[in-house]
């Protein structure tokens, strides 16, 4: 599934830790190993929360932008 206002680009196929924070992808994606050999996840809730709520803000500006555009 993809995130409501996510932006998909074709170098995303394998995400860096940086791609990971700045888009709140799940942190699946980019598993650190830790001490014991156990794997954690490389984002954490908050910073990951508010990407997420940064891209669908922006998601739905630019949608209400086009329908005003169409609209007028």
């Amino acid at each position: 599934m993809k995130g409501y206002g996510l932006p998909r680009y074709p170098d995303m196929d394998a995400p860096d830790l940086a791609d990971i924070a700045n888009y709140g992808l799940k942190t699946s994606t980019g598993q650190l190993k830790s001490k014991g050999g156990d794997f954690r996840g490389s984002a954490r809730t908050k910073r990951r929360n508010t990407a997420r709520r940064f891209w669908k803000k922006q998601a739905r500006i630019e949608a209400k932008r086009t329908i005003y555009n169409e609209l007028h």
